[in-house]
């Protein structure tokens, strides 16, 4: 159907382009000879007119007028048959464009851009494809990824746990050792020989298995972990085995010299322990006879202390009644002095009057030693002046110190950060 209207719109533009084409030339000609008259006719007569114009009368301004009227008619009639022309010129473009239309990739009702639209359509189909195929791909790689990970896991779990427990096992069986005494010797070396040297890393893997991957299917991730606990089980369980086993032998072919050992502490024990009972004897015997000793001294240090009490007792009341005697005689002279002072205040008060004190007024200045006490004096003023000052005030007495900040920020980018100060942009074109 849009076949078929295709055609008829292509045949009826063609033809018209034809029939345009064929009366286009003879009405370029005749247009092209009418204008050419009408325009040298105007223009010889303008000529004319302007030859004469160099002494203006109301007559000649009169033709001059009915001249201008004449040439722009003249002008609208040579633009008509122009018209006539580009008119053609016009369908004859516009027949084409309209076929050139048909095959415009821009215009949805082109056979090219339905193409076109066809081939993206199958474009985004085939990217769409490669996109769920990479995905499929990128899935299935992270899948076995994760699958190599759960396996590497479960053997890291096993042999982290045959590593603690043969940690653990190996601790037991030192500490045993270390606390061996002649008394449990031979329950300690039982208790060694007894030890066992099986391992079920089974029974601890049950509470250690590893977390794995959603899109590992449950009952495939149980075959990869007891596949990957046979791989290492065999050689993880002699490895425990041979460990205790080599520690247990190490401490059996020890146990008779830590037997004698321990038996040489005893008696080295038993020895210093006597040792100590005979000192300690002797001690106590040393002691009781320098306690009788330093008795006997303290008696004598009594009676002597005792002797010089009393010589000291003697010496104090001696200078007890010096003293006395002393003082009676500063009271004596004390007496003596206020009676002279008495009469001399007499005297004093019959004395001519002393002048009155000078009244002055005294304040201070304050005379500044180092820039730095500038600050104090800043601090005082703002605390009991400036502070109970207008903002308005504030400006008038500080603006020379804002207009400095000002002359900083524009010239070192440095800015005051306070909450109260604020900086707004002063735009000037230039």
């Amino acid at each position: 159907m849009d076949d078929n209207r295709q055609l008829a719109v292509i045949t009826q533009q063609t033809a018209e382009i034809t029939k345009s084409v064929a009366s286009i030339k003879t009405d370029i000609t005749n247009a092209a000879t009418d204008n050419n008259k009408s325009l040298q006719a105007c223009l010889s007569a303008g000529d004319l007119l302007l030859s004469r114009s160099s002494e203006m009368n109301d007559e000649l301004d009169a033709e001059i007028a009915s001249f201008i009227k004449k040439a722009k008619a003249t002008a609208k009639a040579m633009k008509d048959r122009r018209s006539t022309v580009t008119q053609v010129f016009d369908l004859v473009k516009k027949g084409f464009t309209t076929m050139e239309n048909f095959l415009d990739a821009k215009s949805e009702e082109s056979i090219i851009y339905k193409l076109q639209k066809k081939r993206d359509e199958y474009a985004a189909f085939k990217l769409e494809q490669q996109r769920k195929a990479e995905e499929e791909r990128q899935r299935l790689a992270r899948i076995e990824a994760a699958k190599t990970q759960l396996r590497e896991d479960v053997i890291t779990v096993c042999n982290q746990i045959v590593n603690e427990k043969t940690s653990e096992a190996l601790d037991r069986l030192s500490e045993k050792f270390r606390l061996m005494t002649l008394d449990n010797a031979e329950q300690i070396k039982k208790e060694i020989s007894e030890y066992p040297t099986e391992i079920k890393i089974a029974s601890f893997l049950a509470d250690r298995k590893p977390s794995f991957s959603p899109e590992i299917p449950a009952e495939e991730a149980r075959n990869i972990m007891n596949a990957a606990y046979k791989e290492v089980n065999e050689s993880l369980t002699k490895s425990y085995a041979d460990s205790v086993a080599s520690t247990k032998q190490d401490l059996l072919d020890t146990f008779d010299s830590k037997v004698s050992e321990l038996q040489e502490q005893k008696r080295l024990e038993d020895e210093r322990r006597k040792a100590e009972e005979e000192a300690k004897k002797a001690a106590d015997e040393k002691a009781k006879a320098e306690a009788e000793a330093r008795a006997k001294a303290a008696e004598e240090e009594r009676k002597k202390r005792e002797e010089e009490l009393k010589a000291a007792e003697a010496q104090a009341e001696k200078e007890r009644l010096e003293k006395a005697e002393a003082e009676r005689k500063q009271r004596e002279e004390e007496d003596r002095i206020r009676k002279a002072q008495s009469q001399t205040q007499t005297l004093f008060d019959q004395a001519p009057a002393i002048a009155a004190p000078v009244k002055a007024k005294v304040s201070h200045h304050i005379e500044i030693d180092d820039p730095t006490g500038f600050l104090a004096i800043i601090q005082m003023w703002w605390t009991h002046e400036g502070s109970k000052m207008s903002l308005e005030d504030l400006n008038k007495k500080l603006g020379f110190m804002v207009k400095t900040c000002e002359k900083v920020k524009n010239k070192e980018d440095i800015t005051v950060i306070d909450p109260a100060v604020r900086y707004v942009e002063d735009i000037v074109a230039k």
